[in-house]
């Protein structure tokens, strides 16, 4: 075997040498995860909601403005308008301002894995929270697991189907499956009732209008429809205000409370039975709580913000949400 000779030999050890350390880089990094870098300066936040026009997100916004102002912490929060050409510009909006940390709810699961990276490349700390985009190298993550927010509600439709209805039920769902959590959240609440039989379902995306009216669309083609299902708060609203006007005998199942549908749930013979609920000023808070932790290069890389649950009747704990609603400042 030839031997090599000092120069080469220590040149020979150099390369070694840097092939290991990058090796080792390169593993830190992957490790870590995209979106996970810490800030050496001032910490400042930009946030990004999909509108202000529901309670949902004025509560998302109040809680996330209160962790900030505990902390000492700059925040902007933007809307995104559920556009998906919105969101990547204020990525950019938010970068120029100087704001180097990233709080979002992606609005799609695939297609706002660019604007993560976007941000990731701009070194920003990436946390997101009420929905999910599908590139898991993002870890940092606040929110109720959607699969839970089904179940809850769906064990307490059961309920009512087997005490009331002899354990076999008509229903009608009113859908978001276009939506991140749309169909995490149907499937879970379906595999809780099974007296309940799908006659029917109508997409019902984007503002109480729609729920409104895909709830009179399910009831025009299936009067005797015993159960609705609705997969958010725009539903859920739109579903109890529909069924309030109409007197309708069906009870409604959903997800997302608001301050409508408390006060109809207040009321006797309420069409609303029961919603499972996010926590929203929670979500709000935790997630800016854990972006701050984040930046700061410490934190669990995410947050699980238990549900809630309301069924009709039980005055106590609506009005423990409306107290809340009132000191968030939500509309």
């Amino acid at each position: 075997m030839p031997s090599i000779d000092p120069p080469r030999r220590s040149l020979a050890l150099l390369f070694a040498l840097v092939v290991a350390l990058a090796g080792c880089s390169t593993g830190q990094e992957d490790d870590a995860g995209a979106g996970a870098k810490a800030q050496k300066g001032e910490i400042r936040i930009g946030a990004v909601m999909f509108a202000r026009d529901l309670e949902f997100w004025q509560l998302v916004e109040a809680g996330m403005r209160d962790a900030a102002r505990s902390a000492g912490v700059k925040i902007n929060v933007e809307v995104s308008n559920r556009q998906l050409a919105t969101e990547a510009q204020l990525v950019d909006t938010l970068h120029a301002r100087g704001d180097n940390v990233l709080v979002i709810a992606p609005l799609d699961n695939s297609a706002s894995v660019a604007t993560l990276r976007k941000a990731d490349q701009y070194g920003m700390t990436v946390v997101q929270y009420n929905s999910k985009a599908s590139e898991e190298t993002f870890t940092h993550f606040v929110g109720v697991d959607n699969a839970e927010l089904g179940r809850s509600v769906g064990k307490l439709a059961k309920e009512y189907v087997d005490a009331e209805l002899g354990g076999r039920a008509k229903m009608a769902l009113l859908t978001g499956d276009t939506e991140p959590n749309g169909t995490v959240r149907k499937n879970a609440f379906l595999k809780e009732v099974p007296g309940g039989k799908v006659a029917t379902t109508a997409e019902a995306v984007g503002s109480p209008e729609a729920g409104a009216k895909a709830f009179e669309t399910v009831l025009q083609s299936n009067p005797d429809i015993d159960v609705v299902w609705a997969w958010n708060g725009a539903a859920m609203q739109g579903a109890a205000v529909a069924a309030q006007r109409h007197k309708s005998k069906v009870k409604i199942f959903g997800i997302d409370m608001s301050k409508q549908v408390a006060q109809i749930m207040r009321a006797p013979g309420s069409p609303v039975q029961a919603v499972a609920d996010q926590h929203a000023y929670d979500v709000g808070k935790e997630s800016v709580t854990l972006a701050i932790k984040a930046a700061k290069g410490a934190g669990a890389a995410a947050t699980g913000v238990p549900p809630a649950t309301y069924s009709a009747g039980d005055a106590k704990a609506i009005d423990a949400f409306l107290a809340e609603l009132g000191k968030a400042g939500a509309k």
